[in-house]
Formats: structure tokens, sequence, C-alpha cells
């Protein structure tokens, strides 16, 4: 009996045995798998499905000799949690097609259900004003924004921002000259509470009055423009019922920035800029947008500086019409059924200029462009450099832009009333001395130029302005 014992624990169960040699298999092919596909991805061998699913560090460390270090730590568990994540063998795939079959059921079910609501309510008839007067002989000049109704319906929230599909519809007796505007669209509201939206907003105002005051002291002039969100404008409500305007927030917010030599935002006052000036899927800046927000810029700052010369002029609009965009909005929530054609501008920049807008220009002009659903085509277009130069402007001036992704649509075009144009961004958590930057590089003009939930809120919990160090 014990020989027989024996021999089994010798001798393992052939099953066994098939089952430890097929998951090593699996394991060790997986472990090599998502570090050779991560490389391949980012060196455009072999793109994979990206779907934004970034894990940040579970801990930041504020202080404390060995903070650094300790964050170094944190960041790179973050990053290996992402590789053997993101790049696991149809992951990009699978999760796109599950929320997008979600996202797309929901939508499909609510809208069925507003339309039966609509249809129901257009059955009642008006019962008619004992107030009006039927002979009143002036008229009354409507808006854009109330002929139109909106059809607004929450895609997701992801505890920042709750993502809703919008549709604008006009009865059959109402003319709307700009069929653009009556286009879908997907724009989004913050998902935080009022207290924290002003407890972060003070904390925001406290570090920009810090760093403008601190530019000023190094004799250099200080300028902010943000990149206005729907939200912060009050027909918000009109279009989105349930959530809040930011309105206020925003206007409390320029009032109370100090030390600046000029302050703007991009125009999204109106329903109708609002679409000129933003893509319909992405929350960045249409490249009419871009521009019209480069025009603010340099007009700002030519009344101080007028050295820096005049916008230069815009010729168009190119359309890739081919590009199925599917922008930032909805790949977060997952929503295929609105897209647009990518766009950019078409702009004669000065004949020193040596710096490419794009590596992949030509890509989208034949066709080889990433086809993927959700493919990001505004981060994969333009090139980001940290610094551009054109020594033949003879200027005098030299500008330092605090930007974020707003920024790389824009600042290759700013640089080129500057004689040398400087980036940094508070993302990459490196620290900056101010007072000894300016110095050190001879710097003229300080241009704060963000998000405005990021600038305004932190909401991405990654703007940390505090890296930005001032005497």
């Amino acid at each position: 009996m014990d020989s027989q014992n024996q021999n089994t624990t010798a001798n393992p169960n052939p099953r066994n045995r098939l089952y430890i040699i097929v998951t090593c298999t699996i394991f060790l092919f997986l472990f090599i798998w998502c570090p050779m596909k991560y490389i391949l991805d980012k060196t455009g061998v072999a793109k994979s499905e990206d779907i934004k699913n970034y894990k940040d560090p579970d801990k930041i460390y504020e202080s404390g000799v060995f903070a650094d270090a300790l964050n170094k730590i944190e960041e790179g568990k973050a990053e290996l949690e992402n590789l053997y994540t993101n790049y696991l063998p149809m992951y990009g795939q699978l999760v796109t097609f599950l929320k997008t079959a979600d996202t797309e059921t929901s939508y499909a079910f609510t809208d069925f259900l507003k339309n039966i609501s609509s249809n129901s309510n257009s059955l009642k008839k008006d019962e008619p004003d004992e107030d009006s007067d039927d002979n009143e002989d002036f008229e009354v000049e409507i808006s854009i924004i109330d002929k139109i109704k909106f059809s607004a319906v929450m895609l997701v929230n992801d505890g920042l921002h709750k993502y809703y599909a919008i549709r604008p519809e006009v009865s059959g007796d109402v003319v709307i000259d700009n069929s653009e505007i009556l286009e879908d669209f997907i724009d989004t509201a913050l998902s935080f509470p009022e207290e924290q939206l002003r407890e972060n907003m003070e904390q925001q105002i406290e570090h920009i009055n810090r760093i403008s005051k601190a530019t000023v002291k190094s004799k250099a002039d200080f300028y902010l423009y943000v990149g206005k969100r729907m939200q912060d404008a009050e027909y918000f409500t009109k279009i989105v019922p349930n959530e809040i305007s930011t309105a206020p927030y925003f206007d409390e917010f320029m009032d109370r920035i100090e030390n600046t030599k000029g302050k703007g935002a991009l125009d999204v006052d109106t329903y109708e800029k609002r679409m000129e000036n933003i893509f319909r899927t992405d929350h960045h800046w249409s490249p009419m947008g871009a521009y019209n927000g480069y025009c603010d810029i340099i007009n700002m700052l030519n009344k101080n500086s007028p050295e820096i010369g005049e916008p230069i002029k815009l010729n168009g609009i190119i359309y890739y019409d081919e590009v199925k965009m599917r922008g930032s909005a909805s790949r977060i929530s997952s929503f295929s059924r609105f897209y647009e054609p990518f766009r950019v501008m078409d702009i004669d920049l000065p004949e020193n200029n040596k710096y490419k807008i794009s590596d992949i220009d030509n890509k989208y002009k034949n066709g080889t462009f990433d086809k993927g659903m959700y493919a990001d085509h505004y981060e994969l277009y333009y090139r980001r450099h940290s610094k551009y130069t054109y020594e033949i402007n003879n200027t005098g001036r030299k500008l330092l832009i605090i930007g974020d992704s707003f920024t790389w649509g824009s600042a290759w075009l700013i640089a080129a009333n500057f004689d040398e144009t400087y980036l940094y961004f508070p993302w990459d958590r490196k620290k900056i001395y101010l007072n000894d930057y300016i110095e050190e590089n001879g710097i003229t003009d300080v241009l704060c130029m963000l998000f405005s939930d990021r600038i305004l809120f932190n909401i991405y919990n990654d703007c940390p302005l505090k890296n930005i160090l001032t005497d």
C-alpha cells in the first residue's frame, strides 16, 4: 500500500500535469505578449484599441525626504497594472464592444420613451392665452436656442463628468439657416458636488494668483486664457435642464484672478458659438475654435506688446470627410452613434517656420490614418514641441505657456508671433522654479491657458500648480 502511494506521488496524474503545463504556458505567453504589444503600439508598428483605461497612482506623496522616490514607485506600479490590463489580447476590442452595446441600448430605449412622451404632448391642443393680444403689431426677436427643442440623454457618469447625447430638433414652421447647429453632439456636466467644486476652485485661485504675482515680480506680463465649456454658459440649463450651469463659478473665478495684463476665454456664450468652436464629439476646441482662440490671445497680448503683430490670416478649414471622428466624449461614453469629419486649419506660417504641425498629415491626405472606431485624431494629429524658436521675428518677446491638451491645437500658431515660446504642462508633475525660469530664459510674457474644468476645479487631479514654485 505504501509503495502504491509513493508511486502516485512520484508520478502525478497526467491531467494535473497537463493543467499545470497549459496554465504556465498561458501566463508565460501573457507575460511576454503584453510588453511586446505595448512596444509595437508605441512605435506605431501595430496600433492597439485605445480605450483610455489608465490607472492613476494609488497614492501621491506631497512632502517628505523620499516623496519623489515614493511617487516614482507608485507611478511604476500603476504603469505595470495598465500594461497588464490594456494590452491583454482582445481586451480593448471586447471592452469597447460591451460598453458600446450597453450605451447604445440604453440610449435607444431612453430615446424611444422620450419620443412617445413628445408625440403624446404634441396631440394636446394648446389652450388660448386669455391675456394675449392678437392685435399687437410689434415683433419680438427670438434667439436661436429658443427656436430649437433639445433632447438630452445621459449616456454615462464616469465620476468626473456626466456625458449627454444631445439631439437638436425644430418644428416644421421654424427655419434655421445654419444647418450645422442642428447636428447631434455630446457634451458634459460635472459630476462633483458643489461643495467640492467650491473647495477646488478656492485652491486654484490661490495658486494662480501666487503665480501671477511672482510673474510680475520678475518683470514679465501675466495673461490668462480659459478653454470655456458649454456648462460655463448660462443657456446650458436650457439644453440639459436637470443640471446646473457653472457660469457663476466661472464669472467669479475670472473676477478674482489678479495681477494680469489681460484675461479672456473661448467664446461659447451662445449655442451657435459652442457648435462653431468645439468639436461635436470631443471636448477640445475645433480648428475654428483654436483659430478664434489664437486671435483672442494675440489681440489681448498685442495691446501691451504691439511688436508681436497681428494674428495670421486663416485660409480656411481642411475637412477630412473620410474620417469618422468619434472624439473623447464618444470614446469615454462608448457611444458610437454620433460622429463627425476630422478637420484642421489651413494657414500659412512664416517663411522661416521649421516646425511641423503634424507628423502624420500625409496619412490623412492619402487615407492611411488610424481607422479605429475611437481613434483619438486630435491627440494623434498634432506634434508637441517643448520649445519654438523664430529668430527672424525680432519681436524681443519670449513666451511661456502653462498649458494642457488645448495647447496642442494652437501653441504652434501662437508661437509664430514670438521669438521664442516655451511650453510647461503641469500634468508632467515636474517642478519649475518660475522666477529662475523667467530670468534664465528671458521670458517676457507668461500665458496660463488651460481647459476650464482643469484650471477652475482641477477635476482630473492632474493640475498640481503647487509644482510651479515661486519666490
